[in-house]
């Protein structure tokens, strides 16, 4: 189960119908999967750090951001397109990144 809410995702994906709910979770599972290989940490002490009384499921806004990118690039982008967005993914989450080994 995702961080990132469906509705969430749809709605950024501008995404009205249901009829691709299981396939739209399993590329959202995927995106947050691939965005915490790569910063090389859970999405989960992220989420933690963020927390408060008024968003206790808050993530950095640039990682959703990220997530949401890596998201679109597999769901409804052409090959071209989504060379673009896994890179701009790469922007949002890369202040995020640890054990860079520099």
């Amino acid at each position: 189960m995702s961080i990132i809410k469906l509705a969430m995702a749809k709605q950024f994906l501008d995404v009205i119908h249901n009829a691709d709910d299981a396939k739209l979770q399993t590329l959202l599972d995927a995106a947050e999967d691939e965005a915490a290989q790569y910063i090389n940490q859970p999405l989960a002490e992220l989420q933690a750090e963020e927390a408060s009384s008024e968003q206790p499921d808050a993530l950095p806004g640039s990682v959703v951001l990220g997530v949401m990118l890596l998201l679109q690039a597999a769901y409804q982008a052409t090959p071209d397109d989504a060379e673009k967005l896994r890179r701009a993914a790469e922007v949002k989450l890369t202040p995020y990144r640890i054990g860079w080994g520099v």
